[in-house]
């Protein structure tokens, strides 16, 4: 769980920037959460961000991730 709230805070931190670098950095975030066990990784990392998006804090996109982990899990199966 504690890489899970690790991968959680460095996308938090990116969902609140409109840096025009940030989608590599999100990607990269994501893919070295995911490790060896992708699907089982992803569905955690889908249903936590799932959350953080429902929370609707002001200033937060996370768009990008919630579309990345959905097309890698898209591409799993």
């Amino acid at each position: 769980m504690d890489r899970l709230r690790s991968t959680i805070k460095v996308l938090r931190i990116l969902a609140r920037t409109d840096d025009p670098n940030r989608v590599p950095l999100i990607e990269d975030a994501i893919l070295k959460y995911i490790g060896t066990d992708a699907a089982a990784s992803l569905e955690r990392l889908r249903r936590v961000i799932e959350h953080e998006e429902a929370m609707q804090r002001k200033g937060e996109d996370w768009s990008i991730a919630k579309d990345y982990v959905r097309s890698r899990l898209n591409w799993l199966s």
